[in-house]
């Protein structure tokens, strides 16, 4: 019984898939991982279009929560965040669209940690500092009717700043206009 539901789905899927890399406008969500310290837990958001050609031009945002880490007894945080500009190349292959991109934009790196104070002078440990990234990457979206699902895989680079870059893995979703 399992079985057949699943070979359901699929037929569904398969019937209902719209034709990959559709030409025009573009919006989703992302919601991931960047595997460093600083990245972690990201949300985000896309949106763009998609040429004749099968060229695509969009751009991103990405939030990444970051994290805490308790130093010496105090919590100190840090975080990410990039917007920027995207093109990529859709290529189609059924119902999926694979679609390589290359990101160039504005990365945000914030630091906190509770002043240090000693004999009565107290040192703010609070920084943040902007940075020019890119970020390689491929998407591979499976397309059904006007709606997409999928997964974007990336590699963040933050240029003049060292043992920061990072790789990152997104589910989205979104629609297609």
């Amino acid at each position: 019984m399992r079985k057949l539901a699943i070979f359901a789905f699929f037929a569904v899927c398969y019937l209902y898939a719209g034709r990959a890399s559709a030409l025009g406008v573009s919006a989703g969500l992302l919601a991931g991982n960047g595997f460093k310290d600083g990245y972690n837990v990201g949300v985000g958001a896309r949106g763009g279009i998609t040429l004749p050609m099968n060229l695509y031009l969009g751009g991103s945002f990405l939030y990444h929560f970051g994290t805490t880490q308790n130093v010496g007894g105090s919590d100190v945080t840090a975080n990410v965040w990039l917007l920027g500009a995207e093109g990529g190349y859709d290529l189609g292959i059924g119902p999926l669209t694979l679609r390589p991109y290359l990101g160039l934009g504005y990365a945000h790196l914030s630091f906190a940690a509770p002043d240090a104070c000693a004999l009565g002078t107290c040192v703010s440990a609070t920084d943040s500092d902007g940075k020019v990234a890119f970020w390689p990457g491929a998407a591979g979206l499976f397309n059904l009717a006007m709606f997409f699902v999928g997964v974007d895989l990336r590699y963040t680079v933050l240029l003049d700043v060292e043992d920061a870059n990072a790789f990152g893995t997104f589910a989205t979703a979104g629609l297609s206009f």
